[in-house]
């Protein structure tokens, strides 16, 4: 073959090579530009919110914020706030997944982040670790016109939105994580339909509390009227969000614990959809996430993906049992008062296998 067939033939392949990779560039670049990103929210409204009033316990309300302090030591003074540097990891990517109490399909500024879960994504030992960080957790204000006063950690987001949150983590816990992830109640029912439910598998009395009844969750979906039984049940985005709320039969603790449960349900359910349901999906999905990642970011953990559906999954709840006391913050809002310095290190300890 005489050379400048061989060149031309080279040419080809390179030119065919660098069509592929380009149509593959503008692929992820359409998708990255369904996503709501952090510079396109104005945070100006956090300056002027309005002081969260505390609440009275409400048996039927999944959503009431009032924190049980009954039975706990009552400090006077909040413990102290860790010092030292954040601890990083470089083969540790943390980000703060944000439910905000939307039921609609727009975000507000107004929401309360009624549940958030530091997802640590260890890319080296292809482990995924889920750490629910109680609502009811006392914090410092560390920003605006309540700047040193304290209160609940779902409270935080009303003060700063989601980068306050983040902020106010980083602080008192001393780990890495500077991004979040950020959906609401309509996602999670939207998204779960869309993957075509989730299983999961219910005790005697979740069975009997979803089936019983305020009906909120049926109307949010398919109006569904099965009825759940104990043990393996298969369930829709309505039902799914009313489990993830539930929180009557036992306490905001066992409430988290099921949050978790649901991720690690959606990411199980991922695993059996073809390349045209993912494909749709993201398409529906992507415009209800809210985030401070990058585009180059998202880009490089969507081709992490598929090694996310094979990962371990662990999980823990900050703060742990018997590392807190009771209090009383801004407004009245009672709240749990944590040792903020042991249970930096018990989160130091399940994230990177050390306390330094």
């Amino acid at each position: 073959m005489k050379v400048k067939t061989i060149l031309k033939v080279l040419l080809l392949i390179v030119l065919l090579v660098l069509l592929a990779v380009l149509s593959v560039v503008a692929y992820i670049t359409s998708k990255l530009d369904l996503i709501q990103y952090a510079d396109e929210v104005d945070t100006s409204v956090y300056q002027s919110a309005t002081l969260p009033e505390a609440t009275e316990a409400d048996p039927e309300e999944e959503n009431e914020l009032h924190i049980d302090i009954e039975g706990l030591e009552i400090v006077e003074t909040m413990p102290e706030v860790p010092e030292g540097e954040v601890q990083e990891e470089k083969d540790v990517f943390n980000i703060l997944v944000l439910g905000t109490d939307e039921r609609t399909k727009e975000f507000n500024v107004n929401a309360r982040s009624d549940a958030m879960i530091l997802m640590s994504i260890d890319k080296k030992a292809n482990t995924v670790k889920l750490v629910s960080l109680e609502r009811g957790m006392g914090v410092p204000i560390l920003e605006g016109q309540y700047a040193g006063n304290y209160d609940i950690l779902t409270h935080i987001f009303r003060y700063g939105g989601a980068d306050l949150v983040v902020k106010t983590v980083r602080e008192v816990l001393k780990v890495d994580v500077d991004h979040y992830v950020r959906f609401n109640f309509n996602a999670v029912t939207q998204i779960v339909d869309m993957l075509g439910g989730i299983d999961m598998e219910l005790s005697a009395a979740e069975a009997k509390a979803l089936n019983g009844g305020r009906g909120i969750w049926r109307h949010a979906t398919t109006d569904t009227q099965e009825t759940l039984v104990e043990g393996m049940n298969h369930m829709d985005g309505g039902v799914t969000l009313a489990y993830a709320r539930l929180r009557r039969i036992d306490s905001d603790w066992q409430r988290i614990g099921r949050q978790r449960k649901v991720i690690i349900a959606a990411i199980q359910a991922l695993k059996g959809s073809t390349l045209t349901e993912l494909n749709d999906l993201v398409d529906e999905a992507l415009p209800m996430v809210q985030t401070n990642l990058s585009k180059l970011e998202i880009a490089e953990l969507m081709l992490y993906a598929p090694k996310l559906l094979n990962a371990t999954f662990d999980q823990m709840t900050i703060p742990q049992q018997g590392t807190y006391g009771g209090a009383t913050g801004l407004n009245g809002q009672g709240m749990f008062a944590p040792d903020y310095e042991l249970n930096s290190q018990i989160l130091k300890e399940f994230l990177y296998g050390t306390e330094e």
